[in-house]
């Protein structure tokens, strides 16, 4: 990997001879950004021996890097990315795309534009210190275990592009040309679109090509290959090849399968067709996919339905309906047979496999999951012109769904399709959703004997205007499609995080669940109907104790099972507590109630990710956060014994889960600080001897940063606060700073975030504040159901004001606010009751609750009813139950009462709060001649998208502020605006004197 080597000494004693060479730090501007640094995609091969990380700049090049732990020696790819160790530790590959310069001429229009080119691939063996590059891959797939087989796609190309090897020169890819770009081959009308595949052991050399693969799948063991190829049947008249007749070419689907252990290739199909989504199982002794004899475009002539086009830009548009037939192979076998078809016994009348679904095998290979929904007949010729039909959406009361939300849904509800089961070992098909219960979430990896039924069909106009999601919960029989309901309108998630969801233990022998009526977890056996409350006798609170919008909290949450299923560990705001499912057992806290005595959150860790399941007597390790301090760190404890946890280690610093290598006792973790970037760290698993790895953003040291402190205070409401108070790097003494105060909900406990200097997308960003000599002062918020702006006055206020009486370096006639959505909101609704701020910045604020309730969040088609009544906004009842709360919490109705400038940020596509709030509120302040400014970044969402965009705001913002906080000249874009005739031409940045 010697031409890959960056000289990391070198670098280092560039920063120094920086540092030394400018003794006075320059405040960030804007144009550092684009070259600070992100380090991601942190990984440790198996045997601990080996760790690789990334490092890339917000728009530019980046780098891989890769760390020999027991050598000490650092290697890096320049544009590596997406890197992949082999299970047996003994290679990596990994994608070097092309330079970003590259990419960017290829995209220009016009003369001197180039082909776009590909990614390539790198291999690096560790043993021999070997490097193998291909250019043009489109994918690679390394074996998941036991193995040093993978295989990659190659896009064909011209014969004189192809690579004459060796290592590539530095900024310059794998597989490229010095001086040329390779060229795609060009493919005739009729000709296979497959690439080369590659089937490759690195450490071996051995390797296997083939042509024109269209699609493939590797077993996770490294067994097994199975691909899909296509080869030109000249002159052919095939029946039912749609486009094709006699004298043209016709094309011939092969499947194959590849044995790495033998090096044998066996042909288990050949046919003129439609094949697809071809799948292995992990142990390499099947395969299975998808064969349809319907070679046309489409089995439905007329697939997009009349219908607008949504707000976000998008249009309904079905996909192919043909019909497809599921074919398997198992070793040993001379070819593939048909397993199940539309007739086959267990497929509902009517009804045929889609490919929308992805065809797998479960874990254990016992079974196959694909998707079936009923057969659509095909829509007739429109005999109308496009000018001769109307269009219109009919809006009725009774629709389970409102039309903007059914538009959002057409697609996945023209491409719908039911999981579905083939039992291999009885050969029996199982339907396993439908449409009256539609959906089916397959768990345990498929190897288990239920799955998780669900319907919200009975609640959707219920859901639509309440922030729960009530659900019919069944359990369903994955050998016999028998299912039972089990819970009927739960309200909660089902299987998506770790919180109050309904769920499966992982041996399948429990159905456990969060009763909101209650405030306790539930649980049943999967073959019994006895429902049992297993945390009636945990005398604390399970529910979210600080829960503050009018509807009922949710739990803490859940952790991992116990080996086969049995004990759960359940949380509660600070501890751990081991259940036992059938309630056998009294509940036992596993950390011994350490976490309340000490305001400490204990939360499982999961350090290794293929685990299902915790020992019964395994030491765990804890993820540790003092609610008060803000410290944070690592405990340990075992499942066996319920005690104080063993403290690994505690600090001042923010810390990410460890990763601990399969087969070692060596683990890689970050941690960082809001004045040092979160880079990468080894140590053992008790954090004994750590060794910093990375130094992504050594240029920091160059810039003014800044410091991050914990503040407290009484509110007005006589509520203890937290919040933090950012200041600038050697504030000078005796001078007077300006403040900005920015806010969300609340935002205390990101005390020891680190944040990179990065465009905005809707807010400040605080270390370009900080280092332009501001304060940044961010409160937390309670909040009163019904009176949302008056909370936040009380906290935001009595804040401001304890910070101004307890630090006399803070200018109190200079302060800001900035924040952005429920942050802008409350903004609009403090300037309306306060002059204290002398400029104020709101990102897409609601300004009229009246108007707001009864519209359309866009991007979701959802009602906005349910936001106000029971959610984020905490009114708590409807608009004509409490008209007078909907008045007093709409800033619109006391706009005249305003006297600070605002600025504001609303964009015409804001699918999340409608711009027309914005609008409503800056023909207010117009009416009113009150200064008032708004940014509308044409066809943006409700955070900015473009990174041009978000550099714009960036500058216009600090302008704005530096302009009424710094008394810097206004920039002419404040001045007398920008006329729709220069829009594009000028940006107005200048400043007037």
């Amino acid at each position: 990997m010697q031409k890959f080597i960056i000289t990391t000494l070198l670098l280092k004693a560039t920063i120094t001879f920086l540092i030394v060479a400018q003794p006075e730090k320059p405040p960030l501007t804007h144009d550092v950004y684009d070259g600070w640094n992100n380090l991601a995609r942190q990984q440790i091969s198996a045997d601990g021996r080996w760790v690789s990380w990334e490092v890339n700049p917000q728009e530019g090049d980046g780098w891989l890097y890769l760390q020999d732990l027991q050598q000490d020696r650092l290697d890096s790819v320049p544009r590596g990315n997406r890197a992949v160790f082999s299970p047996n530790s003994d290679f990596m590959a990994f994608y070097v795309s092309p330079p970003k310069s590259i990419l960017r001429q290829a995209l220009l229009p016009g003369p001197g534009a180039v082909q776009m080119p590909g990614d390539s691939v790198g291999i690096y063996v560790f043993a021999s210190s070997s490097n193998t590059t291909a250019g043009r891959v489109e994918t690679f797939t390394v074996a998941g275990e036991e193995s040093s087989w993978m295989v990659y796609l190659i896009r064909d190309r011209a014969p004189s592009a192809e690579p004459t090897g060796g290592m590539p020169q530095q900024g310059q890819a794998p597989g490229e040309q010095s001086g040329s770009m390779p060229q795609q081959r060009q493919t005739q009308p009729g000709q296979p679109q497959g690439a080369r595949m590659i089937i490759f052991n690195p450490v071996t050399g051995q390797k296997h090509e083939f042509p024109d693969v269209v699609d493939y799948s590797f077993s996770k063991n490294g067994k097994l290959a199975a691909f899909i190829q296509t080869a030109n049947a000249q002159d052919q008249v095939i029946p039912g090849l749609h486009g094709y007749g006699t004298g043209k070419s016709a094309v011939q689907t092969t499947v194959n399968i590849f044995n790495t252990t033998n090096g044998t290739t066996t042909r288990i199909l050949e046919k003129a067709g439609s094949v697809s989504s071809v799948t292995t199982c992990d142990q390499g002794l099947q395969a299975a996919f998808l064969v349809s004899s319907d070679n046309s475009e489409s089995g439905h002539p007329d697939n997009r339905p009349a219908g607008r086009t949504l707000q976000n830009g998008t249009a309904g548009t079905a996909g192919p309906d043909k019909s497809y037939d599921l074919w398997y192979w198992k070793e040993d076998a001379a070819g593939a047979s048909k397993i199940v078809t539309s007739t086959t016994q267990g497929m509902p009348e009517g009804w045929n496999i889609r490919k929308n679904q992805p065809v797998t095998f479960s874990g254990n290979g016992d079974r196959l999951f694909f998707g079936t929904a009923p057969t659509r007949e095909p829509r007739p010729r429109e005999p109308l012109l496009a000018d001769e039909k109307y269009s219109v959406d009919i809006w009725h009361y009774r629709d389970s769904r409102i039309q903007p939300q059914q538009l959002v849904e057409l697609l996945p509800d023209q491409n719908r399709a039911y999981p579905a089961a083939f039992n291999v070992g009885s050969d029996k098909m199982v339907q396993l959703a439908r449409p009256d219960m539609p959906g089916a979430t397959t768990l345990q990896r498929g190897n288990g004997n239920f799955e998780l039924g669900t319907s919200a069909l009975p609640y959707q106009i219920q859901n639509s205007f309440e922030s729960g999601e009530y659900t019919d919960i069944y359990l369903i029989d994955v050998n016999t499609g028998n299912r039972r309901l089990v819970l009927e309108k739960h309200r909660g998630s089902i299987h998506r995080s770790t919180l109050g969801d309904a769920r499966l233990s992982p041996g399948g022998r429990y159905l456990i669940w969060y009763s909101q009526a209650d405030s306790n977890w539930h649980a049943m056996s999967t073959t019994g109907n006895k429902e049992r409350n297993i945390t009636a006798d945990i005398p604390f609170p399970l529910f979210n104790e600080q829960f503050d919008q009018p509807s009922l909290p949710g739990p803490y949450g859940i952790g991992p099972w116990t080996e086969d299923d049995r004990y759960v560990l359940i949380y509660d705001r600070y501890d751990i507590w081991k259940v036992d499912p059938t309630g056998s057992e009294k509940a036992v806290s596993l950390t011994g109630g350490y976490g309340r005595a000490n305001n400490i959150r204990f939360r499982h860790i999961q350090t290794e990710s293929e685990k299902t399941a915790i020992g019964a007597r395994e030491a765990i390790t804890l993820s540790a956060f003092h609610i008060y301090t803000k410290q944070s760190g690592f405990y340990t404890v075992r499942t066996h014994r319920p005690s104080a946890p063993a403290r690994i280690i505690m600090d001042d610093v923010s810390f990410d889960t460890p990763v601990k290598a399969k087969d070692a006792n060596v683990i890689i973790w970050r941690k960082g600080t809001f004045t040092h970037y979160p880079d990468l760290w080894v140590s053992d698993p008790d954090f004994h001897n750590p060794r910093k790895l990375s130094s992504a953003n050594p240029r920091q040291s160059l810039y003014k940063w800044g410091t991050a402190e914990l503040v407290e205070w009484v509110s007005f409401n006589h509520d203890s606060l937290q919040g933090i108070l950012y200041r600038p790097e050697n504030m000078e003494p005796g001078k007077k700073y300006p403040m900005i105060v920015y806010f969300y909900e609340r935002m205390s406990d990101n005390l020891h975030r680190h944040y990179v200097p990065a465009p905005s997308r809707a807010t400040i960003n605080i270390p370009y504040t900080v280092s332009n000599d501001y304060l940044v002062f961010v409160p937390d918020i309670p909040y009163a159901i019904g009176y949302p702006g008056q909370s936040a006055y009380n906290a935001i206020i009595s804040g401001t004001q304890a910070m101004l009486s307890r630090f006399d370096f803070i200018d109190r006639l200079n302060i800001g606010i900035q924040g952005h959505s429920w942050a802008g909101y409350q903004i609009t609704w403090l300037l309306t009751r306060t002059g204290m701020f002398r400029a104020a910045m709101a990102g897409a604020p609601v300004a009229n609750m009246t108007s707001a309730y009864g519209g359309i969040r866009w991007e979701t088609g959802l009602s906005r009813i349910y936001q106000y009544e029971e959610s984020q906004s905490r009114l708590g009842g409807s608009l004509w139950q409490k008209p007078l709360l909907y008045l007093e919490n709409s800033p619109l109705f006391y706009a005249d009462k305003i006297s600070t400038p605002l600025l504001m940020m609303h964009n015409d596509n804001d699918g999340a709060v409608p711009w027309y709030q914005g609008i409503e509120f800056f023909m207010a302040l117009r009416r009113l001649d009150k200064p008032v400014w708004m940014l509308n970044y044409n066809g943006e969402v409700h955070s900015l998208t473009r990174r041009p965009n978000m550099k714009d705001l960036s500058v216009r913002m600090h302008q704005f502020f530096d302009h009424y906080l710094k008394d810097e000249p206004q920039p002419a874009w404040m001045h007398h605006g920008i006329p729709a005739t220069e829009k594009g031409r000028m940006d107005g940045y200048e400043l007037i004197e």
